[in-house]
């Protein structure tokens, strides 16, 4: 076969891409090539991650970006990219730094 070794050739390649590694601890990915996710196990798919609850202080709309705080006080410069237009008393869901929701105040 010429070629690259491991192209079209099940048990051989990446473990997790296709078929799996012989030996290998990863399942194999689904037909449109993501790996599989446990729908009962809440957070992101790629990093495990939850988006977290945030009240906003302070606006910056030159830069896009919000200072907030969590549940403990602990503040946290936010990107405010995806949403609307965010204010002082709103809550963000927050994920990864980047606001994903927004719930006015």
């Amino acid at each position: 076969m010429i070629g690259r070794p491991g192209i079209g050739r099940p048990g051989i390649g990446r473990p997790g891409i296709g078929s799996p590694g012989i030996g290998s601890p990863e399942p194999a990915a689904v037909a449109d090539g993501t790996a599989p996710h446990d729908e009962h196990q809440p957070g992101c798919i790629t990093c495990g991650d939850v988006a977290r609850p945030m009240r906003v202080l302070h606006v910056d709309d030159a830069r896009g970006l919000a200072v907030c705080v969590d549940e403990h006080e602990r503040r946290e410069t936010v990107d405010l990219g995806i949403v609307e237009a965010a204010a002082p008393g709103d809550t963000l869901l927050v994920h990864a730094g980047a606001a994903l929701h927004r719930e006015p105040a």
